[in-house]
């Protein structure tokens, strides 16, 4: 099986989903650069929804809940979606990738991308940036994080669990800015942190975008 298939990154993530909340869940407690991040671009974002790509247990839609714009979580994987609503009570959800977004064109003001473009293989990005763009509203906001670094990631253990083989692509800094200028955004921030203790030991980097 392709480590970046769809089958593959659902399996891996229907197999760890309440043990991915337990550890990852809450950690923009302690992001505050990520939270700093979340507040600008939803206070800067246009009318429209706010959509959190590959949502996993739904931290950005947990934080930003009780805004004005309705927050929709959509990820592969129907148990993390459970965990998603389970944690953010209220939450639309819907199962779907990245490739093609089961949403109407331009109804989005906001698009959260933080960690889920890297289980993409990297043939498939630019599609999903597309995807992204053709759901923004004009001006509309994109925030991307990844993890920096060369190559690609296959792991077949995950949180303690046997999974199937699944992928995560590495971006270089210059590359992966070529991807979002080449859909059609254009950069108005960029950030990087380092790894928390339990985290995959990569760079962070963070990259604030704009519809054009």
């Amino acid at each position: 099986m392709d480590p970046f298939s769809e089958a593959a990154v659902r399996g891996a993530y229907d197999a760890v989903a309440d043990d991915y909340a337990r550890t990852f869940g809450d950690d923009l407690e302690r992001l505050p650069l990520d939270r700093e991040l979340l507040d600008a671009a939803a206070d800067d974002a246009p009318r429209g929804w706010v959509l959190e790509a590959g949502c996993g247990p739904a931290p950005a839609a947990r934080h930003l809940a009780g805004r004005a714009a309705p927050v929709v979580g959509l990820d592969v994987s129907a148990a993390i979606l459970a965990v998603a609503r389970a944690r953010c009570p209220g939450l639309q959800v819907l199962e779907g990738n990245l490739r093609q977004l089961p949403l109407r064109d331009a109804c989005c003001g906001l698009v959260v991308a933080m960690y889920c473009l890297h289980n993409l293989a990297r043939r498939d990005v630019p599609r999903a940036l597309e995807e992204i763009h053709r759901v923004l509203v004009g001006a509309g906001v994109l925030l991307v994080s990844t993890h920096l670094g060369t190559g690609d990631v296959v792991v077949e253990e995950f949180l303690g669990h046997r999974v199937p083989a699944v992928g995560g692509a590495l971006y270089e800094r210059d590359e992966i800015l070529e991807l979002v200028t080449a859909a059609g955004f254009a950069v108005e921030r960029e950030e990087h942190r380092d790894p928390l203790a339990h985290e995959h030991p990569t760079e962070r980097i963070y990259v604030v975008l704009r519809a054009a």
